[in-house]
């Protein structure tokens, strides 16, 4: 008999489901910014350029990989996964403020 099926035995989940994207939104609006010929600029562009500070750490980590890389003689290595890191860290920090300029 398996375990989850005998009336003895009750397997609980951990958590329950509780959908909660998108049922917080944002208090404030941030108007969007021209450019000089009169475009809309991206927004995620200045908040990753603020983010990095926050990143500090996956930045000197793809800054010593890539050191690392181009030192070596034979063509090898790869600093795909610190880059991949950073840009999670970065996703991660500006996902926070992204949607007070969507409207």
């Amino acid at each position: 008999c398996l375990p989850w099926r005998s009336g003895s035995l009750s397997v609980a989940m951990s958590m329950s489901y509780v959908p909660e994207f998108g049922l917080h939104f944002p208090h404030t609006y941030v108007t969007p910014k021209k450019n000089g010929d009169g475009e809309y600029e991206d927004p995620k562009k200045s908040l990753v350029n603020k983010c990095l500070s926050s990143c500090s750490g996956w930045v000197n980590e793809y800054n010593m990989c890539v050191q690392r890389v181009q030192t070596r003689t034979d063509g090898k290595g790869t600093c795909i996964w610190q880059y991949e890191e950073l840009g999670m860290c970065t996703d991660h920090c500006v996902a926070h403020d992204i949607f007070s300029y969507v409207k």
